[in-house]
């Protein structure tokens, strides 16, 4: 009996030991929506890249009639959601990729260029910055074309 307890400890000593092995040492485990800073710092990004693309020429037709305080609000909850927020995301994949569709390439380059500025804005941090990016990838630009419909 003594045997059989010895040894269900060191099995399961082995594999918590095990299990703990997984995880990188230095490998951040909160989201990238946590790393940025929280809601504080979305709404600060949402807010700036609305804020310059309704003043970027090449994206007049896309915020002619766009009311930007739904939009930015819209962006915000958007990024919380695709970042690992709890924020429910106003527009579907489907929604996104059909209004990334729709964007030529002068736009979606003036959005990544601004969405690249404003992310300066939240963060220095230059690993920080290509993950969210990378993580957006082209969704970014489907939700920027999605706010022309749901403003």
């Amino acid at each position: 009996m003594k045997k059989a307890i010895v040894a269900a400890f060191v099995a399961a000593s082995a594999l918590t030991w095990g299990l703990a092995g997984c995880s990188t040492p230095g490998t951040p485990t909160t989201s990238l929506y946590q790393q940025l800073g929280g809601m504080d710092s979305v709404n600060k990004l949402a807010s700036s890249m609305i804020a310059s693309s309704s003043k970027d020429p090449r994206l007049s037709s896309l915020f002619a009639n766009v009311d930007t305080g739904r939009a930015s609000t819209a962006l915000a909850s958007q990024l919380c959601a695709a970042l690992g927020g709890t924020c429910q995301a106003p527009y579907t994949d489907r929604n996104v990729a059909a209004a990334s569709d729709r964007l030529t390439a002068e736009q979606k380059t003036a959005v990544s260029e601004s969405f690249s500025s404003s992310l300066g804005s939240v963060t220095s941090d230059p690993a920080l910055k290509e993950a969210v990016t990378k993580s957006l990838g082209d969704k970014l630009h489907g939700t920027v074309g999605s706010l022309h419909k749901g403003s």
